[in-house]
């Protein structure tokens, strides 16, 4: 079988499997497979593959074709242009999260304590830490398996973890336990805040993603009330906070949440579609 037959059963079975995207996923298969980028599959359509080459693809893509989110397929998904390991067990990495990303390179300048609540594979902590080299970066998650690709992501990455602490956490609890020191400069996080009724209505490979990572309670606005509770317990005056909604509709319910707990100055961003992305919180 050759390149070119083979990208055409795939979009054939992917299509068949109601894939929104047959031709790119399987494209991003047979180049993860192959070794070779997207481009070369057209270069190459008429070269035969080896038998086990084939097999390879065309399991990866009857495992896509029941809805297993491509990332976990091929293991990894970039962010910010860096390669990020991705397994099943954690949220998959999301361009619009690179706005929060952004927006701390504008408003932060050289902070000395980073919080990343909910670090999942670590994208959020380990790309601060690359644009703010001297920051000492605390990273937490509820999940075992985040904490475990969280590390890896982070000697793969950074090569070391000087200035780096990884610690399995619920929000704040056993920060200070932890790590036996105070307050940050910023605090930032993409928690779970898809409500029920809009987690019902997910596409059916989002919800092959971890449910804890997700879903935010019935109104989505769990966790936010959770880092509200105790934020001015570990944030410094002056600090920030940057956190990511859903929508304009979530921001303007996570401001009122924030409001109520002291915090008075707000501003709103969005991502590259345009779409409300986040909420800045700031402790002046």
């Amino acid at each position: 079988m050759t390149i070119g037959e083979i990208l055409k059963e795939g979009i054939k079975i992917l299509t068949s499997a109601g894939i929104k995207t047959p031709k790119t996923d399987t494209e991003i298969i047979i180049s993860y497979v192959l070794g070779i980028n997207r481009f070369e599959i057209y270069i190459r359509n008429n070269e035969e593959i080896k038998e086990e080459d084939r097999i390879k693809i065309i399991n990866l893509i009857n495992e896509r074709s029941k809805n297993i989110p491509l990332e976990y397929l091929t293991g990894y998904k970039y962010f910010w242009g860096i390669k990020f390991e991705v397994k099943n067990g954690v949220l998959i990495p999301r361009f619009d999260t690179e706005s929060l990303i952004e927006v701390a390179k504008l408003i932060c300048r050289n902070p000395e304590y980073i919080l990343d609540i909910g670090t999942g594979t670590g994208i959020i902590g380990i790309t601060l830490k690359k644009i703010f080299p001297n920051s000492y970066i605390i990273m937490t998650d509820i999940s075992d398996t985040a904490i475990e690709v969280c590390k890896k992501n982070v000697l793969k990455i950074l090569g070391k973890t000087d200035g780096i602490e990884i610690i399995k956490s619920d929000v704040f609890e056993d920060i200070w336990e932890s790590i036996g020191w105070g307050k940050f400069d910023l605090i930032i996080s993409n928690p779970p805040y898809i409500s029920k009724k809009d987690y019902e209505n997910l596409p059916e490979d989002v919800k092959k993603e971890p449910f804890e990572a997700l879903y935010g309670g019935i109104n989505g606005l769990d966790f936010y009330i959770k880092i509200a509770n105790r934020a001015k317990e570990f944030l410094k005056t002056n600090g920030k906070i940057i956190l990511e909604v859903g929508d304009k509709e979530q921001a303007i319910k996570v401001k009122k949440i924030f409001y109520l707990k002291g915090f008075r100055n707000f501003l709103t961003f969005k991502d590259i579609n345009n779409n409300t992305r986040g909420i800045v919180i700031m402790n002046y």
